[in-house]
C-alpha cells in the first residue's frame, strides 16, 4: 500500500510540471482569440507587433495578429507602467489576465436571471430588459489582456 501512494504522488507531480508547461505556453493574437472565451479571466502569454501605442501617457497597445483586421488590446496596469511611441513595430510578448469587456446589458442585470421579474416594472421595461438581453446575445464578444510583464523580442 506505501508503494502504491507513492507512485500517485509521483504522478501527480509530473501533472503539475505538465500544467506549468502548458500555462507557460506563448500563444500569438489569432490562437488567443479564437481560445479567448475558454481563457477568459486566465492568465495568458500572447506575442505581437504593436501596431498602436496610445498617446495619452502611454496606458495601453494593440497588438496585430496575421492581419491588421486582427488585434488585441493590451491594458499597461501598474506592473508595466505605460507603452513607448518607439515600441510601434516591435514584437512584444505579454503576460497578464485576459478579461472580456463587459456590455451594459451585463451591469443592467433585468432579474430574470434570478429566475423572477420584478413585479414593479412595467409592460415597457419589460420589453426594453428582452430586447437588452437579445442583443448581447447577438453581440460580438470582446476581449482585452491586462498586463502584468513585457518582454521585447
Amino acid at each position: 500500500m506505501f508503494l502504491f501512494s507513492c507512485g500517485q504522488q509521483a504522478n501527480k507531480q509530473e501533472l503539475k510540471s505538465e500544467n506549468t508547461q502548458v500555462e507557460a505556453l506563448s500563444l500569438t493574437v489569432d490562437q488567443l482569440l479564437e481560445q479567448a472565451p475558454e481563457l477568459a479571466d486566465q492568465q495568458v502569454v500572447v506575442k505581437g507587433t504593436v501596431m498602436h501605442v496610445c498617446q495619452q501617457g502611454g496606458q495601453r497597445c494593440f497588438l496585430m495578429g496575421s492581419n491588421e483586421d486582427i488585434t488585441i488590446r493590451i491594458e499597461a496596469g501598474e506592473k508595466i507602467g505605460a507603452f513607448k511611441q518607439e515600441q510601434m513595430g516591435s514584437e512584444l510578448e505579454i503576460v497578464g489576465l485576459l478579461k472580456e469587456v463587459k456590455t451594459e446589458a451585463d451591469a443592467h442585470n433585468p432579474g430574470a436571471e434570478h429566475g423572477e421579474m420584478e413585479n414593479a416594472e412595467d409592460a415597457e421595461t419589460q420589453e426594453a430588459h428582452k430586447i437588452l438581453a437579445e442583443n448581447q446575445e447577438a453581440a460580438e464578444r470582446v476581449f482585452f489582456v491586462e498586463g502584468v510583464t513585457v518582454k521585447e523580442l
